[in-house]
């Protein structure tokens, strides 16, 4: 760098400037550096559900990664030994299919993601990666199936490195969560119940 003259600290200020502007424009437009896969799933899922009056939450955002199943997202999950149900239709509830704030919000931590693994594009992979990292909603959900997001992204790294790799990393069996999530399933059963009841 010195040869050539250049200097480090503006180097990185510009870098550093670059990605926040990107990341400013995603939060405020939706808009981003997508893999064609990526793009195309958020634009079917808001046709989809602006028919039905919603807007694009993360969840759908999750479900619609999920069901596409030809993604590296999709992949690496299912790489793990889980199997997953079709994602079920949710309820309307007035929207135009834009995406919601909690979509934008998961779509600026699958940004950071994208960041820290040094990629240029924001696909598949890194949405689901953050999603199951500490602070999103659906953490507990993909802990109580065995897997973090440092899982996801070791599996992530070796189907890039190796898309036709057969190692695969293992989901961890932690009895505790899903003592908890049984817990919580009979709990909102029993409340389910309850509530039956009174209408009757």
């Amino acid at each position: 760098m010195r040869a050539a003259g250049l200097s480090i600290s503006a180097i990185c200020q510009t870098a550093l400037q670059r990605e926040l502007t990107r990341l400013q424009r995603l939060r405020s437009t939706g808009q981003a550096a997508f893999t064609p896969r990526l793009a195309a799933i958020i634009e079917a899922l808001k046709s989809d559900l602006a028919a039905q009056g919603r807007d694009v939450t993360a969840r759908d955002l999750l479900c619609g990664i999920l069901k596409h199943g030809d993604n590296l997202g999709a992949r690496a999950v299912a790489a793990m030994g889980v199997e997953l149900p079709s994602p079920r239709r949710s309820e309307a509830g007035g929207g135009n299919g834009s995406l919601a704030p909690d979509a934008i919000d998961a779509l600026c931590e699958a940004y950071k993601v994208s960041l820290d693994m040094r990629h240029d594009w924001l696909g598949t992979e890194h949405v689901v990666i953050a999603l199951a990292a500490d602070g999103s909603p659906f953490r507990e959900m993909f802990a109580a199936l065995g897997i973090s997001d440092r899982l996801l992204r070791q599996q992530v790294e070796r189907m890039i490195a190796n898309p036709w790799t057969t190692d695969h990393v293992k989901p961890v069996e932690d009895h505790t969560q899903l003592e908890r999530l049984n817990q919580e399933v009979q709990r909102l059963a029993a409340e389910l119940g309850r509530l039956q009841e009174g209408e009757r």
